[in-house]
This record gives C-alpha cells, structure tokens and sequence, in this order.
C-alpha cells in the first residue's frame, strides 16, 4: 500500500509541476524571444528531471512480502515466515484454507485442469507457487508482482530438487529443511537470484 502512495503522490507532483512550467512559458507575456526560450528550456529540464524521477522510484521499490507459507501439496505447514510479528494468527488455520481453497477449485472445475496461482482479495493477493513436493503461498500488500512470480517459481524449483526427495515421505522433522531458511529469507526480502 506505501508503494501505490509513492507513486500517486509523484504523478500529481509531476502534473503539477507540468502544468506551472507550461502556464509560465505559454502564457505568461516575456520581455523577449531569449527570456521565453530560456524557460521553455528550464521547463524541458524540469519535466525531464521529474519523468527519471519517476521511473527511479518506480524501478527501486520492491514487492514486499508480508507472509510466506511453505507447505506439502496436501496442506501440511512445513513453515511459516513473515515480516512482522503476528502472535495470535494461527498459521496452520491458514495454511489448511489455502489447501481446502485449492482443493475445492481442483474439484469444481476438474475438466479445466490446472492449479490455483493468485487470489485476489481488497489490499492483499496470494501468490501460489506448485511443485511435486511443495507449494509456496506468498501474500502481498503491494502491487508490483512481476519479479515476484518469477522468484516464486525459481525457489520452489530449487526447493524440489535439493529437498523434493526428502519432502516426499516427510518425518515432519523440521531439521530435514534446515538451508530452506536461507532461501526464503532471500524471497522474503525480495532477493532471490
């Protein structure tokens, strides 16, 4: 939501200083041709300066991820990793709805075939990343997931070949996922690869 703020506020600063630059250079009256060129020029730089701007923002601000479930296809909570402390969500309550949401989509249209990628909700999406032995629920207050999807995917697909063998017939010791930390950690803060 930060993010979505950032950019509103720079497109109304951006027309706005648009609009005084171009009342200044076409509508005020200029002594002569040389005072009038000189605005119309500090104008192109203004705006030219405000546009990289623009995109400069635009390209450094990052998807924030808010939560990041890593879960067995079968809905099993393998972890659970967040930015901010929420002691009273129950994070297998969560996971299991993520599951049982995935499931009835599976069964309601089963002749579509296919898995469930996003769900679209207010101020937050879910982003769901499948493979053989795992899914990565990924919820998000931002809108900017393109990196996003593609990160997703590279993660579960490291997560299944270093821990897809041992995932398959899980003890549920956690210490059989001991390096998965450092890789969501990597998702989490947006950098993965």
């Amino acid at each position: 939501m930060q993010r979505d703020v950032k950019i509103e506020t720079l497109i109304a600063m951006s027309m706005g200083v648009f609009a005084a630059l171009a009342v200044t250079a076409f509508l005020v009256p200029f002594e002569n041709d040389n005072t009038r060129i000189f605005f119309v020029a500090l104008s192109a730089v203004l705006v030219s300066i405000n546009v990289f701007g623009f995109i400069m923002v635009w390209h450094a601000s990052p998807t924030i991820i808010d939560e990041i479930f890593l879960m067995t296809p079968d809905g099993r909570l393998l972890k659970h990793y967040t930015r901010r402390l929420k002691p009273d969500q129950d994070d297998d309550i969560l996971a299991g709805m993520l599951t049982a949401v995935q499931n009835f989509i599976k069964e309601s249209f089963e002749e579509a075939g296919g898995r469930l990628k996003e769900i679209r909700f207010e101020n937050y999406d879910i982003f769901v990343s499948h493979s053989k032995s795992v899914v990565i629920a990924a919820i998000i207050s931002t809108k900017k997931p393109e990196k996003l999807r593609t990160q997703m995917r590279l993660v579960t697909d490291d997560i299944e070949k270093q821990y897809g063998h041992k995932l398959l017939n899980w003890s549920g010791d956690k210490a059989d996922l001991v390096g998965v930390d450092t890789l969501m950690k990597k998702l989490l803060a947006g950098k993965y690869r």
